[in-house]
């Protein structure tokens, strides 16, 4: 009896023990086969690579693709890696081979279709990369990045219409990167037009960027100027003076442009109660400036000065400050060598100052920017302080026609 518990006991041992040692067998065999062999391969490659032997590379990259179908990312880490290294002809060899691949399912094929439009496009091949972008825009998994890339290349190739076509598509599905908006690309083609005294033009394209974006400071601006070059005076003024109800600190740029339709309107009393309106609403010291030096010209030195030093004790602001001795040294009274050194000196530490900065990069500017160099942000660009409107120069396309 006790023999025969002691074999009923080993004999389910002796089964697990036969099928634990075949499964070994079968799990080294498949290693030997398949792991092993790939396993060498990726290391052939990775030392080929280290070596800068590319093309011994690429062929072991081919011999992994041969073994393991699974193998995409690894062609893609590849094909990157040589992009990145400036190799841009070895990535694009790698990918469209990759793209060429039999079997691939349809993300995997947009992959490597995206991957080689980047090759194209690190190469300069504009062309072949819009157009393989192009062919992704309806995809499910590359259609947002896609079209971010086609963004990017009619920004560099100043399209800016397929630009437009671009962007409204776009941020249906996300948030562009670099503020772009429909109303930007509007107003540069705007700006083309008017270059080429394409009035007509120029106006639909500014009715389109308002119409796109309600609140853009820069048509409103573009379009403030067109109507001043064209002698719609009224309309300028208008069109200048609603920037309060978008964003006020841009009247600082605009002043002059305020000023002129004001003159060639006859409206000089309408003019410095405006000023000094827009002093008392929004702090704007450049307009206070403005008003006392049409006060100096109607009441006097004296009583310009009464109005202005109350303001820069309030609002103090060098630029301000040196009118008012400027004022000041004009007045045989008062005037002395002294405070005309003094105005001097504060004129010449303003020139050259940071007037604009950009608030996503801290870029700082003596002009505006409605598209910061440095980041390549749209509309980060702003004005930093109050400014006198006797510093912004008028342009040719300003002055009336």
């Amino acid at each position: 009896m006790q023999v025969q518990a002691l074999i009923a006991l080993l004999l389910p041992l002796a089964a697990a023990s036969g099928w634990y040692t075949a499964r070994r067998h079968y799990q080294r065999k498949f290693l030997e086969e398949h792991v092993h062999p790939l396993t060498q391969a990726y290391r052939r490659g990775l030392n080929y690579l280290l070596d800068d032997k590319t093309d011994k590379a690429i062929a072991a990259v081919g011999q992994i693709l041969e073994q393991d179908d699974e193998s995409l990312e690894v062609q893609i880490a590849f094909g990157n890696l040589f992009r990145r290294r400036g190799e841009v002809e070895r990535a694009i060899e790698i990918h469209t081979r990759l793209r060429a691949t039999v079997g691939l399912t349809e993300s995997q094929r947009a992959r490597a279709d995206f991957e080689l439009a980047l090759d194209y496009l690190r190469a300069g091949l504009y062309d072949r990369s819009e157009s393989l972008f192009l062919s992704l825009v309806e995809s499910k998994t590359h259609g947002k990045p896609a079209l971010q890339q086609l963004l990017l290349i009619y920004q560099q190739q100043k399209e800016w219409q397929k630009a437009i076509d671009c962007i409204i598509p776009l941020r249906r599905v996300m948030k562009p990167k670099h503020g772009e908006t429909a109303a930007h690309f509007y107003c540069e083609l705007a700006e083309e037009a008017m270059n080429f005294h394409r009035l007509k033009d120029a106006r639909d394209y500014l009715a389109q960027a308002l119409k796109d974006d309600a609140h853009s400071v820069r048509a409103t601006i573009a379009k403030g100027r067109l109507e001043l070059g064209n002698g719609e005076y009224r309309q300028a003024f208008e069109s200048f003076q609603s920037l309060e109800g978008q964003n006020p600190i841009y009247l600082s740029v605009v002043l002059p442009h305020i000023r002129l339709c004001s003159e060639r309107l006859g409206q000089e009393r309408e003019l410095m109660d405006y000023l000094d309106a827009l002093y008392q609403s929004y702090g704007l010291v450049s307009a206070a400036v403005e008003c006392a030096i049409r006060l100096r010209q109607r009441d006097g030195i004296a009583a310009a000065i009464d109005y202005l030093i109350p303001i820069l004790e309030k609002t103090p602001d060098s630029l301000a400050i040196s009118h008012a001795l400027s004022m000041l040294s004009e007045d045989h009274h008062h005037g002395s060598q002294k405070m005309r050194r003094l105005s001097a000196l504060l004129k010449d530490m303003m020139e050259g100052g940071q007037q604009f900065c950009c608030e996503h990069c801290g870029f700082g500017s003596s002009q505006i920017y409605w598209r910061c160099p440095s980041c390549q942000y749209w509309g980060s660009v702003r004005p930093t302080g109050p400014f006198s409107a006797l510093d912004v120069q008028e342009d040719d396309s300003q002055k009336p026609r």
